[in-house]
């Protein structure tokens, strides 16, 4: 469908400036704008031209004419004082529709002579300035709206007035006031536009400029072509930087296909240059003119414009990259292949490093054990201190070659935790006696169960603090205090703490101090020994469990090393199980209890205790079953499992505390947090036993409730 000889105009005169400035919202605020003040502008002619013909009308006795005049002005002049941008187009509406009835009711009492109904033809060129000629709705109307004032005016109008008298002197003289006043308005906006065409490609040409020097001055080369064929529709100037091209016409019209290597023998290349929809990015090799080739990476960007399909291709030099990767690449087979002569060249002068120390140590133990003279005694104690002092340095030196090999793993042991620290205690016991200092063991009672983890690293860790703080502590005492800081279901979160009243440590040396063969002070080697790796070594062994070695300390007052570890819980025994206990334990004969456990083994080891003591419990594997048999059948106690599918114990408390069912509820719980017996109270249970528990535990508290029930019976 073709559009009107008016719409094409105004796209011609108009059509820049809205390409410019329709990009954005705030382009477009700043369109109406301007259309604003352009409408403005014709108010004003407007309004003075109401004004003229109504004060001519006035003198003249035209009284009609001066009614529809002075009217029209007095609404276009109200038009002034609407807010311009939130009421644009209402403005613009009102004002058309008031110079559109003005004119025809002009036309329609005085008459066709008198050549009012040119002022409808200047609405219509005015329609270029106070209209967006991209709004097809606006300007059909307005159209719609001056073409059925026409057709009015040429169907029903008279030529001679019938309601008010004209002489032909007035007539004559108001036929030629209308022509130049016509001819002066159309002048003017005339000129206003014209100006405004050249504001525009004024600003259009900057803004070509603009986006030519982004074009040009972008490091990456980019083409654009032709979607199907590929033929290069236009080219920046790195393009033929980095091409060895002169001149940018030798390439227009060309396939982008010859400066790309592989691109007529690899099928894979030919498919992405051929996908239209999708965005691709990756390395390719390309051709210069010259005959040579580079790596580049590549990105292609389909996009239409207008009906056209185009795509951006931009490509950047990554020669340099890969030949610096390259190079990264040797230096790293390098560096391991040092490295890895260099942990065989540590393996073997360990074992022949430890192949006599074990003689040495060996034979230093059967001379301690056989009877001797004093003087010999105490020689072969300084031979087995010698010995073993030189094999720990080995194990650390080795010890670090792993870490910098990072090929230092942990194992998985099941071991008792507090066993493992009581052992480690009376390994240190005789050192500290002998030195007259202090040790202390803080373990929390929770400590007492089966854990999963690395203890021979774990007592590496141990070993390196509470040496140390033997080492640099001349008086008073060292503490290791080890506390449970939360645990759940399947591990424990554990904070060790190692705290001496020694030498203390700087601020600055404390940065230095977990650095690899490094120590506080440079004196500290010659007075105390040692190779600076033990720090270093547990620091490393640490981040392995996810923690991290940390220390406070201050200058003549003592350090404390700590550090928070996780281990998870070994659920599959149970240390705390004590035949001979458990047997001895009185019988519950006669006690109901219910047991709310979602575990097998958990309801296993429970139900095989609590048949032995005679208590034939009932069993159920969450909350849902549980409460069913709570409100079927009374109990003595209740042993519910706080972790449990379907509903939990939290939520089965709630719902039996509701139901005003006072049954005594003891929680069977893994986890362990901060003030949980005041918690779980305050929810509605009256005791909890922790997993895994002692028989003897487990035996007192139900026995409580059983015997509590049975008094309130009698």
């Amino acid at each position: 469908m073709r559009k009107s000889f008016s719409y094409n105009l105004i796209k011609k005169i108009r059509g820049s400036y809205f390409i410019f400035n329709s990009i954005s919202e705030n382009e477009e605020q700043l369109s109406n704008a301007k259309l604003n003040a352009n409408l403005g502008i014709i108010r004003v002619y407007a309004i003075s031209v109401l004004t003229l013909n109504a004060i001519a009308n006035f003198f003249q006795g035209l009284m009609y004419s001066f009614t529809i005049t002075a009217l029209a002005g007095a609404i276009i002049l109200c038009l002034q004082f609407i807010k311009p941008l939130k009421y644009f187009y209402i403005n613009r509406y009102i004002f058309v529709l008031t110079v559109c009835v003005s004119i025809t009711a002009l036309c329609y009492v005085e008459g066709m002579l008198l050549g009012d109904f040119l002022y409808l033809f200047i609405l219509l060129f005015t329609f270029i300035f106070i209209y967006d000629y991209k709004d097809t709705f606006q300007l059909s109307i307005v159209f719609l709206c001056v073409v059925c004032c026409f057709g009015f005016l040429f169907i029903y109008a008279p030529l001679n007035s019938t309601y008010q008298k004209v002489s032909e002197a007035t007539e004559r003289l108001t036929f030629m006031s209308n022509i130049f006043l016509s001819a002066f308005i159309t002048f003017f906006i005339s000129i206003s536009i014209l100006k405004q065409y050249y504001t525009n490609a004024q600003a259009l040409t900057k803004k070509q400029q603009y986006l030519n020097t982004i074009f040009n001055t972008s490091l990456d080369a980019v083409f654009v072509v032709e979607g199907n064929t590929l033929l290069i529709n236009n080219c920046n100037s790195r393009c033929l930087e980095i091409f060895d091209v002169i001149d940018e016409r030798t390439l227009i019209g060309k396939s982008v296909a010859v400066f790309f290597k592989d691109f007529n023998t690899d099928p894979k290349v030919t498919a992405i240059f051929a996908a239209n929809k999708n965005n691709w990015q990756g390395e390719l090799t390309c051709n210069i003119a010259t005959g040579s080739d580079f790596a580049g990476y590549v990105s292609i960007v389909p996009f239409k414009y207008g009906n056209k399909l185009l795509k951006k291709i931009s490509i950047v030099d990554i020669t340099e990259i890969k030949k610096t990767q390259a190079q990264l690449v040797i230096a790293k087979e390098k560096a391991e292949h040092a490295m890895q002569v260099k942990s065989q060249f540590l393996s073997n002068m360990s074992h022949e490093l430890r192949t006599p120390l074990n003689g040495i140590i060996g034979v230093s133990n059967l001379l301690l054990d056989e009877a001797s003279m004093p003087e010999q005694k105490e020689h072969f104690d300084v031979l087995k201190y010698s010995s073993e002092h030189m094999l720990k340095l080995i194990n650390d030196v080795l010890d670090f070659s792993k870490i910098e090999a990072d090929k230092l793993e942990l194992e998985k042991q099941v071991f008792n935790l507090a066993d493992f620290l009581l052992k480690i205690q009376h390994v240190f016991a005789k050192q500290f006696a002998t030195k007259r200092i202090l040790l202390l063991f803080d373990i929390d009672e929770k400590l007492n169960r089966l854990f999963i983890g690395d203890q021979t690293r774990l007592s590496q860790v141990l070993g390196n603090l509470i040496a140390n703080a033997l080492k640099f502590t001349d008086k008073g005492k060292v503490t290791v205090a080890v506390s449970i800081v939360k645990s759940n279901s399947k591990k424990a979160s554990i904070h060790f703490s190692v705290k001496d009243t020694g030498l203390g440590i700087t601020e600055k040396q404390q940065q230095l101090i977990f650095l690899s063969f490094t120590q506080a002070d440079t004196t500290t080697t010659r007075r105390y020994g040692g190779t600076g790796l033990g720090l270093a070594i547990s620091k490393n062994i640490i981040e392995l469990y996810k923690g991290h070695l940390q220390v406070k300390s201050v200058l003549g007052q003592g350090s404390n090393f700590y550090f928070t570890i996780e281990l998870e819980l070994n659920l599959s025994n149970n240390n705390f199980v004590k035949e001979k206990v458990s047997n001895a334990l009185q019988s519950l004969a006669g006690m109901q209890i219910l047991i709310a456990e979602d575990n097998s083994i958990n309801m296993l080891i429970a139900r095989k205790f609590l048949k032995k003591w005679d208590v034939i419990p009932d069993e159920a594997a969450n909350g849902i079953e549980a409460l069913q048999l709570i409100k079927a059948k009374s109990y003595h106690a209740l042993l519910i499992d706080l972790e449990m599918p379907e509903m939990d114990g939290y939520e089965l408390i709630k719902l039996v505390r509701r139901a005003n069912i006072t049954v005594p509820v003891i929680a069977f719980t893994a986890a362990l947090y901060d003030n949980m017996h005041n918690d779980l109270m305050q929810k509605g249970f009256n005791d909890y036993i922790q997993k895994p528990f002692r028989p003897e535990d487990l035996h007192r508290k139900i026995a409580t409730y059983y015997s509590n029930s049975e008094t309130t019976t009698t």
